[in-house]
Order: C-alpha cells, then structure tokens, then sequence
C-alpha cells in the first residue's frame, strides 16, 4: 500500500512538472508570436482620403494601396452624412503621414475585395521604431469611426475605446456632423436588437436612456436621422 502511495505522489510530481513545462511553452509561444507579427516598411506617396494612403515599399520599390484597418472615415464624395468631416480627415491624415516612413502592421487578412493591402499604420522615429498610431490617432481625436472587422481584431479593444471615448467628448465629427436640434452633435443610437431588427433612438425617446451602444454588436452612434433610415434602421417606439 505505502508503494502504491509512493507511485502515486511521484506520478503526480512527473506531471506537474510536465504541465508547467507546457504551460511554460505555451506562453513563450504566444509571446514570440506577438514579437514577430508581420510587418513592412514604406513610405508615403500620397493621401487618398483620411483612411487610404499610397506607398512606396523601401525594399522593393513596389507601389501600392493601403488601407486602414478598424476605421472608416467619411466619404470625400457621397450624401451629406457620409461627406460630413471628410476634408478635415484627409488633411489629419495629412498631417501624420504624407511623405513619412510608415511601419504596416498586418492582421489576418492582409488584402480586401478591392486589392488594397488592410494595416495597422505606425509612424516610425529615427531608429525605426513604432511612434505614433496612426489608426488609433484618428479615432482619438474623431476623424473616424470605428470599423467592426470580425476577422482582424489584434487592436479591436484599444480601437473601441478610443471610438466610444471620442463620442462621448464630442470630438470631431461627432461634435459637427449631427442633427442641428441637437446642436450639430451625434447622439442618435443604433441598436441592433432581437432577431437582428435595427432600431434608432433619439433624445427624450422612451428608450434611449436604456439602450447603450456596443460596437461589437454592430451598434452605432449615427448623426442624423437620414443616415439611419439609410442603413435600413427604424425608428423605435417613442
């Protein structure tokens, strides 16, 4: 019996040890993972809009198209709602890249339906290390929204936060693209809801205090209420 017990407390030592190794492993991958996330250097050629750019790679002289990952800024050409700060996010863009060495950071998906290559875009300092992020820069100070992409989410909660916090000050568009009864500012809400049915909240509906806004469910802050009805959102009970 007390060589049974023996067996069993030095079998469960060996797998203890196993399990720590393992879980050793397990972190030394993901981390070397993190460390080695594909990336590209270029330099800026011109600025499209306030979220696509064209480069120049260093190495292989190729030229190409990028495009932000996670944002979407407001159409140079469109409706009124779509247009609204779209000269005012491509001369920020302006601002943080043209003719600067960029560092791309890339996802899961490198490439979308039109061909442009989709990245995390970093300014890069004198020893050609990440500086400012430019995605990220963009939705802090509200030249963009955010942009619900399900395949490529390395930075989506750093994303979302910035989004969410820009909305809340007013930043940008959110404080200049609105309904002129709320004072310019963007306070409609989008709410997917049961069954995927969307609904829009105004001010002082019987609703609109109760329903918050998550991004990860495909909910909106929307400025006005043409923009709603144009993305099929109906108006909720008032």
């Amino acid at each position: 019996m007390e060589n049974r017990k023996g067996l069993l407390i030095i079998l469960l030592g060996v797998l203890a040890i196993l399990f720590s190794i393992l879980g050793f492993n397990l972190y030394q991958s993901g981390d070397s993972q993190l460390s080695f996330l594909e990336t590209q250097e270029v330099r800026v050629e011109e600025v499209i809009d306030g979220d696509t750019i064209k480069v120049r790679d260093l190495e292989t002289d190729e030229i190409f198209r990028v495009r932000y990952l996670g944002i979407d800024t407001p159409e140079l050409d469109g409706l009124d709602y779509e247009s609204c700060f779209s000269s005012q996010a491509k001369e920020k863009n302006e601002d943080l890249v043209l003719d600067q060495k960029l560092i791309l950071e890339f996802d899961i998906d490198k490439y979308d339906r039109f061909g442009r290559t989709l990245a995390y875009v970093y300014t890069s300092d004198k020893l050609g290390e990440k500086e400012i992020f430019v995605n990220l820069e963009l939705l802090q100070e509200g030249y963009a929204r955010f942009y619900l992409d399900k395949q490529n989410t390395l930075h989506q909660d750093e994303l979302v936060q910035a989004a969410l916090a820009a909305q809340e000050d007013f930043s940008g568009l959110w404080g200049s693209c609105g309904e002129s009864q709320f004072n310019n500012k963007c306070v409609i809400k989008g709410n997917i809801g049961e069954m995927s049915k969307k609904y829009y909240h105004l001010p002082g509906d019987k609703y609109y205090l109760q329903t918050s806004i998550n991004f990860l469910k495909e909910d909106q802050w929307l400025c006005t209420i043409e923009e709603a009805e144009a993305k099929n959102f109906q108006r909720a009970n008032q």
